[in-house]
């Protein structure tokens, strides 16, 4: 359709800048029909077009009168939302991780908001399970999209606006979203359903206004458990609006098979009823365990401490009750009428800690994570967005809509799962927490009992303040630690396999006892390597610079990078002898000799193979709970959150592996994980005993972990990083080149590093391989800068010379495939 006038610009005309969930630098002003000017507010979503053809939905940043520099301003074509989803402070924390992290707005964006939030041109719709065809609950245009779903699997927003014959769909699909009539075409492998429960009630003529009819008790005079069960049954229906058949079974004291005994009689029916899986906590909240004198003691502290200072430490051993203190700490907000965020390293791994704080908290507390799908991650956005008051989650929940925040509690502060490393934004959730609590003039209390260098330097120096518990719940002493010299054990032929006989008959001892053990591996799978000792071939992956890991029980080879998978070779392909060994060991392998050396142990596993379903880790943590497992085998998802009362024994099967890794975080990280998963053993009742298997027993963070003195290991770490400018007197930031052909990136790393050691000099370290120098195909090339930490000056003029080297080689001939990423507090 040809232009028939030009577009008249007037002092009353509006516009809104808008992030688009891409990678763009800045954002895009957009001018406002005057029919939508009253509709367009800061943090609503907006439909617009971006490019040629392209549709998104952005989030409005500013609404303003200033006419921009460019000529043609492109219309907001709709507006989604009546009020914003997103508030300054969140708007505010964007720019600011944009910013420090050297990241886009629009990559926040697209981190920070649930997907059913992210329309686009290219979002596929697929119908939801909540479809009726009753064309009463929808309207026409609604309903003739979900017509034209139930014939096709699948629909593009094209193909939408194709249906109704207009370009403005988004309000359209964003109503269906709503209403779960439809949902995103990744959810497909979800294919998400309400959650549903068994309920129970009385079949017609079976109950009156005054109970149950008298003849229901004749049809089973003679069976004691029905009548209990009815007479239960009848007690539970006069409290709550529907029965659960869990719950009646539960009180009756009888099994499901009670029940269907008297459905089979007519006497009872069941139900399915769906119900939220966030809406409410269904079970009886119940008071917090009474405080112990050193609880009060902390409380008292950490209450002293808020009055000077922004930020509390909370150095407590392990199993010294610091959740208890955060759920004190969280009712007192609460009854303020005070927001909370509660973050833990990974949800998933954390199901204990979750449970004990809902079975206090009840349904004031929503329980955020990445396994939630996307109508269940709306559906908690909307509710913190109108003031719920708690929230436990991960880094990501840091992303919510908090109006009244006035308390964020930081649990196991020291734990790298709070870095996010790809993709951009490549941001730590500890640090970040702080700024968003500085921006509510909200307290932080950081938690754990293996401190990062960094906070307890923090708290050295005075910025934080310092709360220290150092004794166990109970008076339950700390774990004996026993060192189990591998060296020696072979030279005097008392290793068996991987296991030392120190280890051996401690878990012998244990189960004994009726105890239960906890071995910690951190490799998976049956071994790391496969190899021909005739001619050094290794088993590798075709993608990534890494060993191919085999994998007993798929009886496959594996890149735990990639992905990438193969069959066992029957011979070495480079010089066909038939010798193949294996060299190391993993969690597979641990499970598989155990019941070599302890036949009458059940063992389980838990580690990435284990846990891929959603419940998958809930449901291992619920068998070894109700000592269904004698001995769980586990990565490092064993060191974090457990608490269990017959833990008597911890194995750590090779610390050295921990030890030698190339980082200068090694010794840091090799002892907040001996000291961690050592906590989980004697928490209840009696002292626990950890054996560390070790080929080098001498090696000084070894003894640090013995000792268990944080502040020993602490002063010799802190002095080594000194000397060698690292963290916390440094910041580092590493900037990695990648591309998929080895001379592309080896050249654009030698211009790139030209350009940026002309202005920044010696800071400036590198270029060289990284340890794994391929990836998923792409070569990798690595420098570092590195800054003084309190010259925060310089610090942004060097981001702002990053910025303009990435913009410059991006736009070099050859260069513009070449990916820079960019880590800031690698």
């Amino acid at each position: 359709m040809e232009q028939t006038s030009h577009l008249v610009v007037s002092a009353a005309t509006r516009y809104a800048d808008v992030v688009l969930p891409l990678a763009l630098s800045q954002t895009y002003t957009y001018r406002i029909p005057e029919e939508l000017v009253g509709s367009v507010k800061v943090g609503v979503r907006v439909e617009v077009q971006f490019g040629k053809k392209r549709l998104f939905t952005g989030i409005v940043q500013r609404v303003h009168g200033d006419t921009p520099e460019y000529a043609v301003t492109k219309f907001v074509i709709s507006v989604l939302d009546e009020t914003p989803i997103v508030f300054e402070q969140q708007l505010a924390l964007w720019n600011w991780m944009a910013s420090y992290y050297l990241s886009t707005i629009g990559e926040v964006m697209h981190a920070a908001l649930p997907a059913n939030f992210k329309l686009s041109s290219e979002t596929r719709v697929t119908l939801g399970p909540l479809f009726h065809q009753d064309p009463g609950l929808l309207s026409d245009k609604e309903y003739l999209v979900a017509e034209a779903l139930s014939i096709q699997e699948e629909l593009s927003i094209e193909d939408i606006q194709g249906i109704l014959d207009q370009k403005t769909v988004y309000p359209i699909i964003k109503s269906l979203l709503d209403k779960r009539i439809i949902y995103l075409q990744e959810e497909m492998q979800e294919k998400y359903q309400p959650k549903q429960v068994w309920c129970v009630r009385f079949a017609a003529g079976y109950m009156g206004a005054d109970g149950p009819t008298p003849e229901v008790f004749e049809l089973v005079k003679n069976a004691e458990k029905q009548e209990r069960t009815l007479l239960a049954l009848w007690q539970l229906s006069r409290q709550q609006e529907f029965v659960r058949q869990a719950e009646l079974v539960k009180t009756a004291g009888t099994d499901t098979s009670v029940v269907k005994a008297l459905v089979k009689k007519g006497i009872l029916e069941t139900w399915e009823r769906a119900i939220s899986r966030i809406g409410s906590y269904e079970e009886d909240t119940v008071d917090a365990q009474e405080l112990s004198t050193q609880q009060v003691a902390a409380l008292h502290q950490i209450s002293t401490l808020f009055e000077q200072k922004e930020v509390v430490l909370l150095h407590g051993v392990t199993g010294s009750g610091k959740t208890r203190v955060y759920m004190e700490l969280m009712q007192e907000a609460i009854a303020k009428g005070q927001q909370v965020l509660y973050m833990l390293p990974e949800i998933a791994l954390t199901t204990q800690i979750t449970e004990r704080v809902r079975k206090v908290l009840g349904n004031d507390v929503l329980v955020y994570h990445s396994r939630l799908n996307h109508n269940e991650r709306v559906e908690l956005w909307n509710k913190v967005k109108s003031g719920h008051a708690a929230v436990v989650g991960p880094r990501s929940a840091l992303f919510m809509p908090y109006t009244n925040l006035s308390l964020v509690i930081v649990d196991e502060e020291h734990d790298p799962s709070y870095k996010q490393r790809d993709p951009s934004p490549r941001y730590h959730g500890r640090d970040t927490a702080l700024v968003l609590a500085r921006q509510f003039g909200a307290k932080v209390l950081l938690g754990t009992a293996t401190p990062s260098l960094e906070s307890y330097f923090n708290a050295q120096s005075g910025k934080y303040g310092l709360v220290k518990m150092q004794e166990r719940f109970g008076g339950v002493a700390l774990p004996e630690i026993v060192i189990a010299d591998k060296r020696k054990a072979r030279l005097e032929q008392r290793l068996h396999n991987h296991f030392t006989a120190d280890l051996l008959d401690a878990l012998r001892g244990a189960l004994a006892k009726g105890e239960q053990a906890i071995l910690f591996q951190n490799r998976r799978g049956y071994a790391p390597s496969y190899r021909c000792p005739s001619c050094d071939w290794r088993s590798t992956c075709i993608n990534c610079d890494v060993s191919l890991t085999y994998h007993k029980f798929k009886e496959q080879l594996k890149c735990h990078y990639c992905g990438y998978s193969s069959r066992l070779p029957e011979a070495c392909p480079a010089c066909g002898s038939t010798q193949l060994v294996m060299q190391g060991f993993g969690t597979e392998k641990i499970e598989d000799e155990l019941l070599i050396f302890l036949p009458e142990a059940r063992v389980g596993r838990m580690d990435l193979d284990t846990v891929k379903g959603k419940n998958a880790h809930a449901k291992i943590i619920g068998a070894f709970e109700d000592g269904e497992i004698d001995i769980l085998v586990g990565t490092q998802m064993v060191t974090k959150g457990l608490d269990f009362e017959r833990v008597g024994v911890v194995g750590v099967l090779s610390a050295d592996q921990l030890l030698q890794f190339p980082d200068f975080r090694a010794a840091e990280r090799a002892f907040q994980l001996m000291v961690q998963v050592a906590g989980r053993a004697g928490r209840k009742h009696r002292q626990g005993k950890v054996i560390i298997q070790v080929e080098d027993a001498r090696h000084p963070v070894i003894g640090e972990v013995v000792e268990g003195v944080f502040s020993r290991f602490y002063q010799r770490e802190i002095q080594e990083r000194e000397q060698f400018a690292y963290p916390p007197f440094y910041r580092l930031i590493r900037i990695t080149l990648k591309h998929t052909v080895p001379k592309t990136v080896n050249d654009a790393m030698q211009l790139y590093a030209h350009w940026l050691r002309q202005e920044l000099g010696d800071s400036l370290l590198g270029p060289a391989v990284p340890l794994i120098g391929r990836v998923r195909t792409w070569y990798l090339l690595d420098v570092m800068v590195k800054i003084d930490r309190n010259d925060n000056a310089r610090l942004a003029w060097v981001k702002t010379r990053i910025r303009i080297a990435n913009d410059k080689l991006l736009q070099t001939k050859g260069f513009s495939g070449v990916r820079i990423a960019v880590d800031v507090d690698p």
